[in-house]
Parts: C-alpha cells; structure tokens; sequence
C-alpha cells in the first residue's frame, strides 16, 4: 500500500438523548488513547445529537466533557413545554422548546464558527427553503465558501430540528430540519467526501468508523392499525426514518468496504429498550442504559482486530482555504 493516500472518517450518528452512548464510546476510547480522537481522522462526519458531537470533537473538547453535557443537562435540552402547550399534544406545536437545547450550545460554543475548528467536518441537514439536503463543512476544499462563517450554535441546532420533536430552525442560510431526514448515519456522505473533495482520482484508501445510538428498528405490531394518520404516527415517522436509513447504510458500507469498515453500536434487550426506545426519553433508566451499553462497546472495540487501524493512524494537518485557520496562500485557492 505505499504510496496510497489513506483515509479515516469517524461517522456519528443521530439519536436524540441516545447520543449519550455514542458519547460514552467516545469518551472511553480517547482516555485509552491518550489523546484527542479526532486527531486519528481526517474527516468527522455527525448528524442531530451526532453532529454536536462531531463539532465537539472538531473544537477539541474533551469527550468526556461531551458526555457530560447529555448526562447533565440532558432534561434542559428535552425539557417539555407548559401544560397548556402540552395539551395540544402533538398537533400544533414541537412537543420541546429549542429553547434549551441552544442555552447549552451557547454557553459551551459561545460565537464560534465552523471556521475556528481545527479538524474537517461535515453536518448534515435538510435546508426547508430549498427543499434539499445540505451539508455544512469546515473550508477544507477551494469551493467551500460560505459555511466557515457560520456560528457553531447555529449548525448545531440546524441538524438537531428533529420534525416533531424539536421546533425548525432558521438562521442566516434559511430554515432548517434535523439532518436525519437526509442522512442518520452518515458514513456514505464521509465516504463520499474524500472520493470528490479530499483525494478525488487517487484511488485512496478509506476507512470508515461508525458509532450508532444503540438505534431501535421502528417496526409495526401483527395487530396494529394500517390505516394511520398523524395522530398515530406523531414521532413514529421520524423513527421509522432513520431506522431504515442506518440499516440502509451500514449494508452499503460494507459492501463497499469490507473490513475497511468498522461499526460500534448495540442492540438493546426487550428490557432496555423500554428505557432508550423513544429519542427524548431522559430517566436513570435511560442514562445508566446507555453509559454501561456504551463503556462495554468501547472495550470490546478495542479488543477488536479490526478497529486498530483506527487507533494507529495519525492524521495529517487539515488544509484550510478560507476563514481563521486559512493555511493556504491566495495563489493555491
């Protein structure tokens, strides 16, 4: 393989409050590691509760400190509305405020942008204006102009405007749906990434790290209704979304991949699932599910043949075009 450009795309999922396993996962591997995790990759790739994360890593927060703001301020982030605003159920309003969801965001990301991140990054969303997906990046190719000027908080919250869920989002670039819509896990768009924008032509390798939510198949019981209306489906269909993307994509994966790819994630028992079933479910239950689920994947990752590439490799100095961390001269852009 000498001479081969190599690789590596960490691709975190979205999941709601289930973003504290993915956290957990984090944040014990990168004690082992004894370093940031997102210096052994070249592209960070996260959508909703997974994109918050990728930016994190990208900013070079500790994942533990990561973990600890689901653990800790998860009820603030999926805080119900007023009973009044409750009682209409899901009908007429999201069933939480973005209100405290961007109070977090914005105490820990304060007002900056996309451009401050020291590692490449992509954050998916669907851009309700147009009606087609976007996908917000750091400057790491000529072409990305415009995103490094967007504050952290508002892609956070654009990929995190879960339909129902979560109010949309709007900010300087339109109004926003949580990128699950588009892309739940989203490994393909990293796979992507690197084949177009970072080694287009070169036939590099690449390998793929992807760490789930402990995602729960939406399914349909033998005896339900299958004549439904909103009232029936409410959060189901969101569920049902990226339920059948993630199944989708990982299958792609690896086909395209093989042992070049590596998933972490879990099933969880009939019992568990009780706790971690819905997305903003915020209880003990839910939170010592998801860290003693996450703490064991971690380690069994690491026991793994197959994941220490991904502990091995050291990744290069991103290329910046634009924005505060420009490190190329006006000639090369």
């Amino acid at each position: 393989m000498t001479g081969v450009p190599i690789y590596h795309v960490l691709a975190l999922s979205g999941g709601g409050y289930r973003g504290l396993y993915t956290a957990t996962v984090l944040a014990e591997l990168e004690a082992v590691m004894g370093r940031p995790i997102a210096s052994h990759f070249d592209l960070i790739c996260g959508t909703s509760a997974g994109g918050m994360l990728a930016l994190g890593l990208a900013a070079e927060i500790p994942a533990i400190e990561l973990k600890g703001l689901f653990e800790k301020q998860g009820s603030r982030i999926f805080g119900c509305r007023s009973l009044a605003r409750r009682l209409l159920g899901f009908w007429l309003t999201a069933k939480h405020d973005a209100a405290g969801l961007q109070g977090v965001l914005e105490e820990r990301f304060k007002d900056a942008t996309i451009g401050s991140l020291k590692h490449r990054v992509l954050v998916p969303a669907v851009n309700y204006s147009t009606g087609r997906g976007q996908f917000f990046k750091t400057p790491h190719h000529p072409s990305f102009e415009m995103d490094h000027r967007m504050k952290i908080v508002d892609v956070a919250l654009a990929t995190a405007a879960a339909p129902v869920y979560f109010p949309l989002a709007r900010n300087d670039r339109g109004v926003f749906a949580d990128g699950g819509l588009v892309g739940n896990a989203p490994g393909l768009f990293g796979l992507h990434e690197v084949n177009t924008f970072l080694a287009p032509n070169q036939n590099a390798l690449v390998r793929v790290l992807s760490i789930g939510t402990m995602t729960i198949g939406a399914t349909v019981r033998g005896g339900a209704s299958l004549d439904r209306g909103f009232g029936k489906w409410r959060g189901g269909l969101f569920d049902l979304v990226i339920s059948a993307q993630e199944s989708s994509v990982d299958y792609m994966l690896r086909q395209s991949l093989g042992s070049n790819y590596f998933q972490i994630d879990d099933k969880a028992t009939p019992d568990q699932s009780k706790d971690v079933k819905a997305l903003d479910r915020v209880s003990i239950g839910a939170t010592n599910t998801l860290k003693d689920r996450g703490n064991h994947a971690a380690q069994r990752a690491l026991g793994d043949p197959l994941f220490q590439p991904f502990r091995a490799h050291q990744a290069g100095a991103p290329i910046f075009y634009h924005g505060p961390n420009k490190n190329v001269p006006e000639a090369a852009c």
